[in-house]
């Protein structure tokens, strides 16, 4: 309540000052690391929340209702229309999202830069046999090929670095006909695109920002982009999280 009350009455280049300070500390906290040693270390601490049974997740944003039922029913549908032969997931995460998705292809790899959480994913979804967890950085591994591949809510940890290289291979390599993006924004759309930070486990929200791949310096290069999907409610922080659709 008391963050709400401020946010409303503290001018909106004060609050990206204060969250400049903020991500400042928290990036030092991982600097000079590795993208693996990262996210190990935040499946292993708990960092984005627990379950029930203490067990380490991807965070509310793949386990919040609010959030994941409209997505869900939507990519449904659109997987439904597409009938797409091979799906790559870039950050599956826990796979409490992914999972959902494994029955509308012949192949499912579900990629993440945490063996953690992978050797976790291959024990408890092992039953799945169209899917390969694979262990990727997608800032500078090979990407595989698909015709359809997701990247939810993965880009907003990543520096401007790791995701110009990323880009920089789609735009190279063109590994797929439809890219699937989805982030968490600003409410409102006149917000400075793409801020830099440390990669880690917060997001450019705290300095009111969020990653627009098409918009400088990345400069996704797409022969069309259509929006699917916009969720703004039961979101903790405010914002909202958006799901892009670019087509190659």
């Amino acid at each position: 309540m008391i963050k709400k009350v401020l946010k409303k009455i503290i001018p909106p280049r004060i609050q990206q000052k204060l969250g400049q300070a903020k991500m400042f500390r928290i990036g030092n906290n991982f600097k000079n690391m590795t993208n693996a040693y990262v996210f190990d270390k935040i499946y292993n601490k708990g960092t984005w929340g627990k379950n029930i049974d203490g067990i380490s997740t991807s965070g509310i944003g793949s386990h919040t209702k609010e959030i994941i039922h409209p997505y869900i029913t939507q990519i449904s549908n659109f997987l439904l229309e597409k009938k797409p032969s091979i799906i790559v997931d870039l950050g599956c995460g826990d796979f409490n999202i992914g999972s959902n998705f494994v029955s509308f292809t012949d192949k499912y790899i579900a990629c993440d830069v945490s063996n953690v959480i992978l050797s976790r994913n291959r024990d408890k979804f092992s039953s799945l046999t169209n899917v390969e967890f694979k262990l990727l950085d997608l800032s500078k591994d090979y990407l595989p090929k698909g015709d359809i591949c997701f990247v939810r809510q993965v880009l907003q940890h990543l520096s401007n670095a790791d995701i110009k290289t990323f880009v920089e291979n789609l735009n190279s390599n063109k590994p797929y006909k439809y890219l699937v993006v989805t982030e968490h924004l600003p409410n409102s759309d006149d917000f400075d695109a793409n801020l830099d930070i440390e990669t880690g486990p917060d997001i450019r929200l705290i300095v009111d920002s969020g990653v627009v791949l098409h918009k400088a310096p990345f400069n996704l290069d797409v022969s069309n982009i259509s929006e699917l999907l916009e969720v703004v409610e039961g979101i903790e922080g405010g914002g909202r999280v958006k799901t892009t659709m670019y087509e190659f």
